[in-house]
């Protein structure tokens, strides 16, 4: 728990391979006599048990978000109220299961940080990169979100998925401090109580299933069949993807709910076979693969039926005895065309981020989003940085850059930050109403061919 947390003030290295040019990070001692205060109070009521229950993380968004503990940093520590440095904290999974994409997230964030010192910071000030760890337990990114916390960020950047990161949005908005996800599209977000401090650059999964519908509908389905998990996940994409599909002409014949604990298709599928639709529709996760081994069996599987899935199905060939029978399945998964960023990922890769850059522009844009909604303010205060967050991304004189962008602000004028993956257009919950989409293909691998791909943007 926090009590035993360890203080650190220097970064934490990906692969031993240091940013671009240096990042100035705020150091730690000034809080020790804090620490003393949270210390005295970790051990001043030795009735309350204040050991924390430990989460492991799944690696699905399908969990429902729930408050998380009330913990001795959200009890001692008092509001964010800003002190003239915009300070940027990071909750990347530099351990765990999902280490693989910690390169791309931490070398956007330092290409963010250093682009924008170099174009004068925020409020005259340069920025300042805190960076913490979100493993794979709720104790670690506890852990880390107090320190950083602590340290004075202003907004804090999480890319854990929807079961960590739910452990810490109550004390991140508790101390008055924003919380910036470029990963989590968990539905219910959209409306969770977050007193207006919670923003993200990933587009709802609601917004995937408006993407399905037209899609689908463009291949020209008139009838299509729903089969999708019984939780927020699938109801949100299912739903979505019926409003969308039936606003086009579409006509859903079947609508079918499954336990998230169930294993055995035959009878959903049985009804799916009789209606005979024109595609179906699998919102699922790792199950997809009985759903698809079942059409298969009672003969209406990819090879003689268009089948879509969903981004939890993006790697289901695992799932499958033989891959090849889901050949001619597409699936459709928010993404960007890394082939129209090379200038980006290029910046990215001399920042550590390998060949790898998936969730990188996401990431970039969410701080580049915070420090100018920082400069409209006037202010680091984060409650006056999040009531600019949204209008920073529609209704203003495009611009594309952080350094163009203040010019901008400077002169007087509006802006629309076109940011590196979206052009986002918040909707008033904070999150995008506009994003680009991957349509995958499997052509009998275990994955999806990639000379296959094809990208949509939706609005």
């Amino acid at each position: 728990m926090f009590c035993n947390a360890v203080v650190s003030s220097t970064r934490v290295p990906i692969d031993g391979k240091p940013p671009i040019t240096p990042v100035r990070l705020r150091r730690f001692i000034a809080v020790a006599g804090l620490f003393a205060l949270v210390a005295a109070g970790c051990s001043s009521n030795p009735g309350v048990d204040d050991e924390a229950t430990t989460t492991t993380a799944g690696a699905t968004e399908d969990s429902i978000v729930e408050s998380g503990p009330t913990t001795t940093v959200e009890r001692f520590l008092p509001a964010n109220v800003g002190d003239g440095t915009f300070t940027v904290g990071t909750l990347f999974p530099l351990t765990g299961a999902a280490a693989e994409a910690a390169p791309a997230q931490t070398a956007a964030a330092t290409v963010a940080v250093t682009e924008i010192n170099e174009a004068g910071g925020v409020l005259g000030q340069e920025v300042v990169l805190l960076e913490g760890d979100a493993g794979e337990t709720t104790d670690t990114i506890n852990q880390n979100a107090d320190r950083l916390l602590i340290g004075g960020v202003d907004v804090m950047i999480d890319t854990s998925p929807a079961e960590l990161s739910a452990s810490v949005i109550d004390k991140i908005i508790a101390t008055n401090v924003v919380h910036f996800s470029p990963t989590n599209t968990a539905p219910e977000l959209t409306t969770y109580p977050d007193s207006g401090m919670y923003f993200r650059t990933a587009p709802s999964d609601v917004l995937q299933g408006r993407v399905l519908g037209n899609i689908v509908s463009d291949e020209g389905a008139i009838t299509a069949a729903v089969i999708f998990r019984q939780d927020a996940y699938g109801e949100g994409v299912a739903g979505a993807f019926r409003s969308a599909f039936e606003d086009l002409g579409g006509e859903v014949v079947q609508f079918l709910p499954y336990p998230v604990e169930q294993e055995s298709f035959d009878a959903e599928v049985g009804l799916i076979t009789a209606a005979r639709p024109d595609a179906v529709i699998v919102v699922g996760l790792d199950e997809s693969g009985a759903i698809l081994s079942a059409m298969i069996d009672q003969g209406i599987g990819p090879s003689v039926q268009s089948v879509f899935g969903v981004a939890g199905n993006a790697n289901i060939g695992n799932r499958m005895v033989d891959p090849s029978t889901i050949a001619g399945m597409k699936v459709v998964v928010p993404a960007n065309d890394f082939s129209t960023l090379t200038s980006f990922t290029a910046r990215l890769a001399t920042a550590g981020a390998g060949e790898a850059f998936t969730t990188g522009p996401e990431t970039y844009d969410a701080i580049v989003i915070a420090a100018l909604a920082a400069e409209i303010a006037g202010t680091d205060e984060p409650s006056a940085v999040a009531q600019q967050i949204n209008g920073v991304t529609r209704e203003g004189q495009i611009c594309v850059t952080y350094a163009d962008c203040k010019a901008l602000i400077e002169g007087g004028d509006d802006i629309d930050y076109d940011g590196v993956a979206s052009p986002y257009d918040f909707a008033s919950a904070g999150e995008p109403s506009a994003a680009s989409f991957r349509i995958a293909t499997f052509d009998g691998g275990v994955f999806v061919n990639p000379d296959l791909d094809e990208y949509v943007f939706s609005r």
